[in-house]
């Protein structure tokens, strides 16, 4: 399947040898490949990755799945959602599990599995990879060429998903750095509504690159609640592409908390189709250490008559760096349109870094659309109230920390992902109370 290279090569390209030369997909192996040997791999004098040190990336010797000699998963189902006991699907480096895997109990009209059980289904044949919509990216095209197992989620007009259904996506230990390919395809009939927490989970502290590419698409008044959890390996590289398309009356809201890697790229797409619909595009950031994070997120209004909401909650410790650009378009004729996006960012340490570049590309004129963004530290007068109500200064900075981050997980709809996200805001903030506040 090889073709020569037309850009310089990179390890992605070197990697694309070991795609499988038979199985299903061939068509969308064949385009991918097409589009790995046009594209180069990003650098730093590109603006979208100005910001990134792309070290990680160049410096480790990554190789295929088959070769990586990945030890097997144990003891996973301590991550299983217990509203999830029959609604699961379980991927151990990017491929399909069907041991720890539990499906069935969602209803009639409800359609899970791996998306290798469906190749001949009409509904995958017409949207799989035929909504990613991402501009001079070698990322996606590399999943197309490599993937082989997915999530495959339907719900047929007028469905209801009676439990949130997980993704749960493990990663294995190692003896060599391999890169994992996870893939996802949700489409929502009409006036359907289903809860979906996508896991991202490294059980080692490995070296890994996954690269989880997601395509959603939200019918009219359809309802879908996306939560996305982040906690790799603090030695794994993360570049995620979850894009959604939302037509007229619909809801998309999506929630995605990172915690985990060492470098994560994560870039979030909502496309509105039609008018009346209504989409939100949250996200936690809580770092500590060498770790990266990076958010690029896109919110296209191209219809009038449309709310959309992004609050961006980091919290930087350590000489941890994240860098956050999230745009908001408005496209000609789109009136009516109300937008809000906020980017909030706290500093516990003298050594953090924060990027930070909301931006409105606004080509309509009766819209409300704002933007802002806060960069700051723990107020020493807060600190100094709490004192003088009996609280240590550990404490009083761990309770601050705490309500700045809790605020984004407000809205879980699922309690035990709403219980562990609270144990993770609560564990992260303990272990970095002791940060001191600058002058």
């Amino acid at each position: 399947m090889a073709l020569p290279t037309q850009v310089e090569p990179s390890f992605l390209h070197r990697l694309a040898k070991h795609a499988p030369e038979s199985g299903n997909w061939t068509a969308i192996r064949e385009q991918s490949l097409k589009e790995i040997n046009a594209t180069p791999f990003p650098h730093k004098k590109i603006e979208e990755w100005r910001f990134i040190d792309l070290k990680p990336f160049t410096k480790i010797e990554f190789t295929s799945l088959d070769d990586a000699g990945t030890l097997p998963a144990t003891d996973i189902e301590k991550f299983f959602l217990p509203e999830s006991d029959r609604s699961r699907l379980v991927f151990i480096n990017g491929r399909y599990n069907e041991k720890f895997s539990s499906i069935g109990g969602l209803g009639n009209g409800v359609t899970v599995g791996n998306l290798n059980s469906f190749t001949d289904n009409s509904v995958v044949e017409k949207y799989l990879n035929k909504l990613v919509d991402y501009e001079n990216d070698v990322f996606v095209p590399y999943n197309g060429l490599m993937f082989e197992d997915g999530a495959f989620i339907h719900l047929e007009k007028e469905a209801k998903a009676e439990a949130p259904i997980q993704i749960l996506n493990i990663y294995t230990d190692s003896k060599k750095a391999f890169v994992a390919t996870p893939r996802m395809l949700v489409v929502a009939e009409e006036d359907s509504d289903v809860t979906i927490i996508e896991d991202h989970i490294g059980l080692s502290g490995n070296e890994y690159l996954t690269i989880p590419v997601c395509e959603v698409k939200t019918k009219q008044r359809a309802h879908i609640h996306h939560v996305r959890i982040q906690r790799d390996s603090l030695n794994a590289l993360h570049v995620s592409r979850p894009i959604a398309y939302v037509e007229k009356n619909s809801e998309y809201h999506s929630y995605t908390i990172n915690l985990g890697a060492k470098l994560a790229r994560n870039e979030p797409k909502v496309i509105q189709e039609d008018e009346e619909v209504d989409f939100t595009l949250d996200g936690l950031v809580l770092i500590d250490g060498e770790q990266i994070a990076d958010t690029h997120s896109s919110m296209d209004h191209r219809f009038s008559h449309a709310e959309s909401h992004q609050l961006h909650k980091v919290v930087v410790n350590g000489n941890a760096h994240s860098i956050f650009n999230g745009k908001i378009f408005v496209r000609k004729d789109a009136q009516k349109i109300d937008s809000f996006q906020e980017n909030k960012n706290l500093l516990l340490s003298k050594d953090g870094l924060v990027n930070t570049k909301p931006q409105l590309e606004i080509f309509a004129d009766d819209v409300l659309c704002s933007h802002g963004a806060t960069i700051g530290q723990l107020e020493p007068e807060e600190v100094f109230y709490l004192q003088s109500r009996g609280m240590t200064e550990e404490k009083a900075k761990e309770v601050l920390t705490y309500a700045f981050a809790l605020e984004t997980i407000e809205n879980m709809k699922v309690e035990s992902v709403h219980k562990l996200l609270i144990e993770e805001v609560y564990r992260y903030t303990k272990a970095n109370s002791v940060a001191k506040v600058s002058a």
